[in-house]
C-alpha cells in the first residue's frame, strides 16, 4: 500500500482535521487534583484525572482505587487505572461509571436537531487484569437535547492486553428533531459503565429518550473480585462514522483546556501575590490562567489554622487563618483576610500561597466543572 493511500485511510471522512477530538484530556495526561497519588472511590462523585469523574447511580459504592498510571499503549504516556478493592454487587438501579462531560456549544458541529444530524464515533484504548479479562462493560453516550439527556448504549469486551475500541453512534432517532443547546451547560456525556443493576441496563442503537444513567444489557460487574483492574486512555469522540488516529496535542494545550473547568495553586509553594490593606483587611486578587467556563466555586484550605501569611510594606510578617471571604468570577478570585495586627490602610504587601502541604501557605481551588 502506498504512503498516500495509508494517509488517506487515516484521515477523518468528514469534519475538521484540527480539533476534531471533542474530549478534553483523553490521554489522561493532566491530573491537577491528585497528581500520581491514588484516590479512594466511593458513592461520592469526585474527579480523578482532569475531566473524568466517578459517576454513581442510586448511591452505589464504587469500591476502587483510581490513579494516573504510566501503563499505557504505544504512543501514550498515561492511562487512568482503577483497581477494585472490595466486592460490591449492584442492585436493580445501581450504577458505577467513569464519565466525562462536554459543553453544548462544543457539540454544534453534529447538527443535532436537524435532518442532517451527524454520526459520531467514539474510540478509546482499554485493558483489564488477567482476573477480569473477557469482561463486557457498557458505553453510554448521552446527548442533552434541549437540556434533557437522551442516550445510546453499547458494549465492549476487555482483555488483559491493550486494545483500541471503535464504536459509531448513528445520527438517527431523537437527535433529528431536538438540538443540543448552544451554551456552556451539559451537551454530551461519555460514560464507561463498570457496573449496572438489571433495571438500568439497555441496548440502544439509535438515540432514545431515556434520562437515566445506563449500563449495557448483560454486562459484567467490575466489582466482583478485588483482583480486577481497568485501564483507560486515548478517549476520542469525533464527527463521522470513521475513527481517525488519536489527536495528540502538547500537554500545555491540554492543561489550559482543563483549567477552563478547574484550577488550583499547586506549584505555588513559596510564591507570593501582591496584596493591599483596606479597613483592617488585606485584599488579594488571583488571576485564573484562562477564562473559566462559568463563575467558579472557590475553596481555600491550609495545613493549619495559621495557613495564610502576610508581609506588609515594612517587611513585618503577621499570620491569619483562612480568608475571611473569597469571591470568584470566570477571570479569577479575590481573597479577603482579616489581619489588623500589621500594616496600615493603603499599604501594600505580599500574601503567600502553596499546595496545601506547608502549614504557612494556603491552597486555593476554583471549580467550574459541568
Amino acid at each position: 500500500m502506498s504512503n498516500a493511500r495509508k494517509l488517506a485511510d487515516n484521515l477523518p471522512s468528514v469534519g475538521q482535521l484540527f480539533g476534531r477530538n471533542m474530549v478534553i484530556n483523553g490521554a489522561m495526561s493532566v491530573s491537577q487534583r491528585h497528581g500520581t497519588s491514588s484516590v479512594q472511590l466511593s458513592a461520592t462523585e469526585q474527579y480523578l484525572v482532569d475531566r473524568f469523574f466517578n459517576d454513581t447511580g442510586s448511591g452505589f459504592n464504587i469500591s476502587a482505587d483510581a490513579v494516573q498510571s504510566n501503563d499505557a499503549p504505544s504512543g501514550f504516556a498515561n492511562s487512568l487505572k482503577l483497581s477494585c478493592d472490595a466486592v460490591s454487587t449492584p442492585s436493580a438501579t445501581h450504577n458505577g461509571c467513569i464519565t466525562t462531560l462536554l459543553e453544548g456549544q462544543d457539540c454544534q458541529r453534529l447538527s443535532f436537531g436537524t435532518s442532517d444530524a451527524k454520526d459520531v464515533t467514539l474510540s478509546f484504548y482499554a485493558k483489564s487484569s488477567s482476573q477480569n479479562s473477557g469482561h463486557t462493560y457498557g458505553i453510554m453516550l448521552g446527548a442533552f437535547l434541549n437540556g434533557t439527556r437522551n442516550a445510546q448504549v453499547k458494549g465492549f469486551t476487555v482483555t488483559d492486553s491493550w486494545q483500541r475500541f471503535t464504536i459509531t453512534f448513528n445520527g438517527t432517532g431523537t437527535v433529528t428533531s431536538t438540538a443540543i443547546n448552544d451554551d456552556n451547560a451539559n451537551g454530551m456525556q461519555i460514560s464507561f459503565s463498570l457496573a449496572s443493576g438489571s433495571s438500568d441496563q439497555a441496548s440502544y442503537s439509535t438515540w432514545t429518550a431515556d434520562t437515566g444513567l445506563k449500563g449495557f444489557t448483560g454486562q459484567d460487574n467490575f466489582f466482583d473480585n478485588t483482583s480486577n483492574e481497568f485501564y483507560l486512555t486515548g478517549v476520542q469522540l469525533e464527527e463521522g462514522s470513521q475513527a481517525s488516529p488519536f489527536e495528540h496535542e502538547p500537554v500545555g494545550v491540554t492543561l489550559k483546556k482543563c483549567q477552563r473547568y478547574y484550577w488550583n495553586t499547586n506549584g505555588f509553594n513559596n510564591r507570593y501575590v501582591t496584596a493591599i490593606k483596606h479597613s483592617s483587611n488585606w485584599y488579594c486578587s488571583l488571576s485564573a490562567p484562562t477564562t473559566m467556563r462559568a463563575n467558579p466555586t472557590p475553596t481555600a484550605t491550609g495545613g493549619s489554622t495559621n495557613s495564610f501569611r502576610v508581609w506588609d510594606g515594612d517587611g513585618a510578617a503577621g499570620q491569619s487563618g483562612n480568608p475571611t471571604s473569597i469571591s470568584a468570577a470566570a477571570s479569577g478570585a479575590i481573597l479577603v483576610v482579616d489581619n489588623a495586627s500589621i500594616g496600615s490602610n493603603g499599604e501594600g504587601g505580599l500574601m503567600s500561597f502553596g499546595d496545601g502541604t506547608n502549614a504557612d501557605r494556603i491552597f486555593v481551588a476554583l471549580d467550574a466543572e459541568l
